[in-house]
């Protein structure tokens, strides 16, 4: 069996997550509600269970899986664990052509950042408004004032030769100021391989946050609460 790293994050229901609840509690860990698919406060809990019987301490032992965790889990309950993103494109087909008439206000961010939640699976909650909690719209404005054509040139990305909108190759670009290996390795299947277009852009910032954060929550840049910070 195959179990997809991106398919067990937390606040998704399907099966890889129900084998990961079952393959937790094969181990020792309480999920109260059993293996119901739904990776929720009782699995992440379970989850931090286990991370903390292979000794990982503090915040290694948060609670959302990683590829070395998952991949340990798989092998004592017989599954394997792909831990590449579905939807990875190479870099080199990675395209930097802009938007045009595209609105520079946090109503229209909004409309693309739920899009790029559905198509992600995130929870809507991640997109809460500026002015509430840890969310996506605290982060893109943070990034790029609203600014689907937002391009960073001065940053130590800024680097390899000019391409096509006049930026450097590695420079952050769009919404959620994403640079192309990361917009490559975290592209979302289905959506455009322009780096600039809203949709695809907020959902490889998506997929990202997930492989290195867990969870938008532990993410400073999107928390109005606290100090604008890279993420």
């Amino acid at each position: 069996m195959m179990v997809v790293l991106s398919h067990v994050r937390f606040g998704k229901r399907n099966e890889d997550v129900e084998a990961t609840q079952a393959a937790l509690i094969a181990v020792g860990a309480d999920i109260p509600a059993g293996a119901t698919g739904f990776f929720g406060e009782q699995t992440r809990s379970a989850y931090a269970a286990w991370q903390r019987m292979l000794g990982f301490t503090g915040p290694a032992a948060d609670g959302f899986p990683g590829c070395s965790s998952l991949a340990e889990l798989g092998a004592r309950a017989g599954f394997v664990v792909d831990c590449r993103h579905p939807g990875a494109i190479a870099k080199s087909s990675v395209r930097f052509s802009r938007n045009s008439g595209v609105a520079v206000d946090e109503d229209t961010a909004r409309a693309f950042a739920e899009q790029a939640c559905a198509r992600t699976g995130a929870p809507m909650s991640w997109v809460t408004g500026a002015g509430d909690g840890a969310n996506l719209l605290t982060l893109v404005f943070r990034e790029s004032s609203f600014r689907p054509n937002a391009v960073n040139q001065d940053d130590v990305n800024a680097t390899g030769p000019v391409q096509t909108d006049g930026a450097r190759l590695n420079c952050s670009r769009g919404y959620a100021q994403v640079i192309p290996d990361t917009f490559a390795v975290n592209h979302q299947a289905g959506t455009s391989e322009r780096i600039y277009e809203p949709v695809a852009n907020i959902a490889a910032a998506i997929n990202y946050i997930w492989r290195r954060y867990g969870d938008i929550s532990r993410v400073q840049q999107a928390n109005p609460h606290r100090d604008p910070a890279p993420y």
